[in-house]
């Protein structure tokens, strides 16, 4: 795997640490960086090119940069998106959420390579029509579940397979955001349950290896008056029921003053397993004797470097034809029914039963 270009399309945080974290892996010769602002492109270019020199900063190259790699140049354009695509060996799509169908279809009907962030789309029919569309091309799309990727989750999912908690009874999952979205992302985002809890409906059901079949939600505003604006809420917990009868509850704040705080722990008969436990876990134990946390994360960028890197490691081998896709397109499908459900659950104050069949049965 070698020279590798790969462009990436949206420069807000999460397509600056993609395309960071793209120039400093193994095998790629150039990343191109994608945007019609030239102002906004080349100061993200700037950025990229101070965090992956020699000696760089830790807060900038990451805690766990590769070393002995040379790292990729880095190239701006302000070509729209389709001709950007030309000579590209991959494509990485960060932009708003409305845009990823469209941004997919045409890279996949260029036959070029793509990692799209999630979700794909917002509503089950548009997804439903985008992963037909995008199946019916042959090329390869990869959506960004990031947690599939991250080592403790994937030995946490390994333990469940492996019998080692028994049978599950519990899985409690915490999804703390330290720092709050940027006001303008608010009526954009989606929403807390498709923007951020998305990612503890997916990974749910991929650890324990069981379908989400009910949801019951809450949630408030008690940090930001802009969410209740739109629509939405900043604090949420939903109580979840897998097909084997185990509950879940799962619990998200946009803003988390303690540090950011990813846990998902897994309750069983045999045994009991967590991954994002810690002496960074920002959790200050009130125990005699107790510790506060060492150095807590401050964004999940930094929480999740590991799984982001091994992410961007698995798409550049499908780019290069010798990996496989753990994370299809398809693989958003039931974390977005999921998330439509609780939606609805929360306007209505009831539990709603998830139809696996009827796409439209919670949208």
């Amino acid at each position: 795997m070698t020279g590798l270009r790969i462009g990436v399309v949206g420069l807000g945080r999460v397509g600056v640490m993609h395309a960071r974290n793209i120039a400093q892996a193994d095998g790629v010769s150039d990343v191109i960086l994608i945007g019609r602002d030239t102002t906004k492109t080349e100061h993200a270019a700037d950025l990229i090119r101070s965090s992956i020199l020699d000696g760089a900063p830790v807060e900038l190259a990451g805690e766990f940069a590769p070393t002995g790699n040379i790292p990729a140049r880095i190239q701006t354009t302000t070509a729209r998106f389709g001709a950007a695509l030309s000579g590209l060996d991959g494509i990485v799509v960060a932009t708003s959420t409305e845009t990823h169908p469209q941004l997919a279809i045409e890279a996949a009907e260029a036959g070029i390579p793509a990692l799209v962030e999630k979700p794909l789309a917002l509503d089950l029919a548009t997804l439903e029509a985008t992963c037909r569309r995008l199946e019916a091309t042959g090329s390869p799309v990869m959506i960004a579940f990031h947690r599939r990727y991250d080592p403790a989750h994937r030995a946490l999912r390994q333990r469940i397979a492996d019998g080692e908690a028994g049978t599950v009874r519990i899985i409690s999952a915490t999804d703390h955001d330290r720092l709050p979205l940027d006001v303008d992302y608010i009526p954009r985002s989606g929403g807390i349950w498709r923007d951020l809890l998305i990612h503890d409906f997916d990974i749910i059901p991929w650890v324990t290896g069981q379908r989400i079949v009910s949801v019951t939600a809450h949630g408030s505003v008690l940090d930001a008056a802009a969410h209740a604006e739109h629509g939405d809420v900043d604090t949420a917990a939903a109580l979840l029921t897998l097909e084997s009868g185990a509950i879940a509850t799962v619990t998200a704040t946009r803003r988390n003053g303690a540090g950011q705080d990813v846990r998902l722990e897994v309750f069983g008969s045999d045994g009991t397993f967590g991954a994002g436990i810690s002496d960074r876990t920002p959790v200050t134990s009130t125990e005699p004797g107790g510790n506060a946390p060492t150095e807590p994360y401050q964004q999940f960028i930094d929480r999740f470097e590991l799984a982001f890197r091994a992410e961007t490691d698995a798409f550049l081998r499908l780019a290069a034809g010798t990996g496989e896709n753990g994370s299809p397109p398809r693989a958003g499908v039931d974390a977005l029914r999921v998330a439509l459900a609780a939606a609805r659950s929360l306007e209505t104050g009831a539990t709603v039963t998830i139809n696996g069949e009827a796409l439209e049965a919670v949208s």
